[in-house]
């Protein structure tokens, strides 16, 4: 279906501007994307509802298309350069975790560093990520943009039992200075949780006490690194 939008007062324009708002992303189950990178990600994975395009696009049947101009399309955008597009797509349901290789990110607050870590976790196979109740949301636009795109091939979970799954067979590790052993003399058992911590607490006690192990990278003259870079540290140490 094609149709055409002209005024920025037309309620579909509105609802676009409401999924600016977490609460209300959180509510409708739905967040929006920009961009030809993440549009093709997006209709890849099935996620797409409605499409907001300054052209007409070759579409699959189940998806809306609205012809807009500019000033619309700049409206509804997060960003001054949408790239000509942007859509609305379906947040997946949650699932159950499958795979050996599980990163739990505790109250990273940045969503630039949270889309980093998404990027760099899907490229070193952690596709199962947890997040904790004040983690950033994995659908916020700067999260989004970071992640270019993998948002829509990892699962993200809220609701799990880190204490079931150390019963389940899995190694608890966290990244902590205190306490902990340099990376470069630990290997990782197969099946196994990485724990990162927020950009200025680090992990929580309550985590670092169900920990199996701690872990600290080996850095000179600076006190820490940022989570995002650490984590891709870790991460592809981990993957070897």
């Amino acid at each position: 279906m094609i149709q055409e939008i002209t005024s920025k007062q037309n309620t579909k324009v509105k609802y676009c501007l409401k999924l600016h708002q977490q609460s209300f992303r959180d509510e409708e189950q739905k967040f929006l994307v920009e961009g030809e990178h993440l549009l093709e990600m997006a209709l890849q994975n099935n996620s797409v509802l409605e499409v907001y395009t300054l052209k007409k696009r070759d579409l699959p049947e189940n998806v809306h298309q609205y012809l807009v101009n500019e000033d619309i399309l700049k409206k509804i955008a997060f960003t001054m350069n949408p790239q000509g597009v942007v859509a609305v797509c379906k947040m997946p349901k949650e699932k159950e975790i499958s795979s050996n290789k599980v990163l739990l990110l505790d109250d990273v607050s940045d969503p630039g560093n949270l889309g980093t870590i998404f990027r760099t976790a899907l490229a070193f196979g952690y596709k199962d990520i947890l997040l904790t109740k004040h983690c950033c949301s994995a659908y916020n636009e700067k999260a989004i943009q970071a992640s270019q795109g993998a948002i829509f091939l990892l699962s993200f979970h809220k609701n799990f039992e880190l204490s079931k799954m150390k019963k389940n067979g899995y190694q608890i590790i966290s990244t902590e200075i205190k306490g902990s052993i340099d990376l470069d003399s630990f290997k990782p058992e197969e099946k196994h949780v990485l724990v990162l911590g927020n950009e200025s607490r680090g992990v929580s006690q309550e985590l670092l006490d169900i920990s199996d192990v701690r872990v600290r990278i080996e850095i000179k003259e600076i006190e820490s690194l940022n989570v995002g870079v650490a984590a891709g540290i870790v991460m592809h140490h981990f993957s070897k």
